[in-house]
């Protein structure tokens, strides 16, 4: 290679990416924290080295060359195998840090985060996080898109065959009632209060609808909310009721409050929350993640939450799943 030719390098293979799954150099730039400038000269290095132009690109057309459509699952692999070796690194203590980005569902926050992850960092002294919570449809993109090295979100309707899951905990669904909505009698005078919904782009939000539907009860549509805690103010605010998981209700409600949980009044369901990351692209990390998860839950979540709400029968189906 000539003085003051292009060279190969990560950043760029990893610039590459993002602006293929941004589709955009300026969203690319906005996610990875730098320039717009600065996105396009790393593309066109790598397109010198490669000697090919892999990104059609102008104010009105994004799309992939036939080069660069023969790239970009190569470039996928390579990310990937940099993944694996800075986790192996990682294992054996004899890498200086490896940064993994984590996405976790918002019900764990307050109480299984923090033991979760000063576990690890017993056994990988050398391994950074990044953390974010919020919502498992948005954690299931930020796998897709690589903003996320792992999440642990709700179940996926449907599972790549590029993803490894590990199951985590089954988490029963449940009725959340106002003090006046815990007056009714039957189903048919909880159908006359406010229900409150999640939205429907939220997996919770969907799964709940989707059993209603199945039971030939579906409340009249009106506001939708997208947290815990505003479906619980809604709940108390307008007397009205909600169906949500015991996890949800147990992270972001006291038991001494105003609001009640109770039997749901259909065959019972459940959703499953799981681990997930790209397949191969972290070694033995995933599975062994998901054992330390799997007992900060069971010790900070599980045992005091199950005891207060052990007169719900669902309580008992409230549990880990998956190998430990």
């Amino acid at each position: 290679m000539k003085k003051g030719e292009a060279k190969l390098s990560f950043r760029a293979i990893e610039v590459f990416a993002c602006v293929v799954e941004e589709q955009g150099v300026t969203p690319a730039a906005k996610r990875l924290g730098a320039s717009a400038s600065a996105v396009s000269l790393q593309l066109s290095n790598l397109e010198s080295v490669l000697g090919a132009k892999l990104i059609e690109r102008s104010s009105q057309r994004f799309a992939l060359t036939p080069a660069g459509e023969l790239f970009h699952p190569r470039a996928m692999r390579i990310l990937d195998e940099i993944s694996s070796a800075s986790a192996v690194l990682s294992k054996s203590n004899v890498s200086p840090r490896m940064v993994l980005k984590i996405a976790v569902i918002e019900d764990f926050d307050a109480l299984v985060v923090s033991p979760w992850l000063t576990a690890i960092r017993g056994l990988y002294p050398n391994i950074r996080f990044n953390m974010r919570s919020g919502p498992s449809h948005e954690s299931h993109e930020a796998l897709g898109n690589r903003s996320a090295d792992m999440i642990v979100a709700v179940e996926a309707m449907e599972t790549a065959d590029w993803v490894e899951e590990h199951s985590i905990l089954n988490d029963p669904y449940i009725l959340v009632k106002s003090k006046e909505a815990s007056r009714a009698k039957s189903l048919d005078d909880l159908m006359k209060l406010p229900f409150i919904r999640y939205s429907r782009e939220q997996l919770m939000g969907r799964q709940v609808e989707a059993h209603l539907r199945r039971n030939k009860c579906v409340p009249p549509r009106e506001n939708e909310f997208s947290s815990n805690q505003m479906v619980f103010s809604m709940v108390e605010a307008q007397g009205g009721w909600t169906i949500t998981s015991m996890a949800a209700f147990a992270s972001a409600y006291t038991s001494g409050g105003p609001l009640k949980a109770s039997e749901i009044p259909f065959p019972a369901f459940s959703r499953r929350i799981a681990l997930y990351a790209r397949k191969g692209a972290l070694g033995d990390l995933p599975t062994e993640f998901a054992d330390m998860l799997r007992a900060s839950l069971q010790t900070e979540f599980l045992e005091p939450v199950r005891g207060p709400l052990s007169y719900i029968p669902q309580a008992s189906s409230f549990e880990t799943i998956g190998h430990s």
